[in-house]
């Protein structure tokens, strides 16, 4: 099957973000929208995205993953990374895609399924995304003093970020979303409590929500063979 894939930079609110498009030569117009976690970039972790993207691609969907502002390839440094400007630019790539008359889906996997979850919410594209694909998404946005700097696997960051995070408040986008969700947590998530992760599954099963818990694994980085299956419950959810 032929693949026509896209590299480029994409200039939004005066930065350069790093851009990689996949779309299959069957093009159904269906396209999902990846976004990555905290201090990741747009191959996932453990390349999830990357090969994730392949078998949709196999099934007609046009695939776009993205390295946001300060991260990976994109311009900027990494401690001026804001999780506003995350929110806002996944709603920029969601409009533009949905203009172009894509049915689009948003993705996202750990800080970047947070922001996924409240970038659904704006004004701009909501009801418009009837589907979003949350990964061990962090309801809870700790922080210390917001205008410290910390440090985190070998990165710098000033905690507004988390602060910004909390102030979008992802509950509130959660419970006033009336699209599908399918929700992933691991059991043994070393950022996510069982406390918080089970909260948010009873939200999400109460709007009619699916979620799965993957035994024994972690944050990130989940065994091959549990990737595997994420990757079938996922393409069964978008085919729904």
């Amino acid at each position: 099957m032929k693949i026509d894939e896209k590299v480029w930079f994409e200039l939004i609110y005066n930065k350069r973000v790093f851009c990689v498009l996949s779309e299959p030569e069957n093009n159904l117009k269906k396209m999902v929208i990846m976004s990555h976690g905290f201090r990741g970039s747009s191959i996932g972790p453990s390349r999830t995205f990357v090969d994730f993207s392949k078998l949709l691609n196999e099934l007609g969907y046009s695939v776009l993953r993205f390295d946001q502002p300060n991260c990976g390839n994109s311009e900027g440094d990494f401690i001026n990374s804001s999780f506003k400007e995350w929110v806002e630019t996944i709603e920029y790539f969601g409009k533009k895609y949905l203009e172009a008359g894509y049915e689009v889906t948003l993705m996202g996997q750990s800080m970047g399924a947070t922001a996924t979850m409240i970038a659904t919410n704006q004004q701009g594209i909501k009801e418009k995304i009837k589907k979003i694909i949350l990964w061990v998404p962090d309801p809870k946005s700790d922080f210390n003093n917001p205008e410290e700097i910390s440090e985190e696997g070998g990165q710098v960051y000033k905690n507004s970020f988390w602060q910004e995070a909390r102030e979008m408040d992802f509950n509130k986008c959660l419970d006033e979303y009336d699209g599908k969700i399918h929700l992933v947590y691991g059991e043994t998530d070393k950022y996510i409590s069982k406390e918080l992760r089970d909260q948010t599954l009873e939200k999400v099963f109460k709007k009619g929500g699916k979620a799965m818990v993957l035994p024994g694994q972690d944050h990130s980085s989940w065994e091959f063979v549990q990737s595997q299956i994420v990757y079938q419950e996922e393409l069964s959810f978008l085919k729904e």
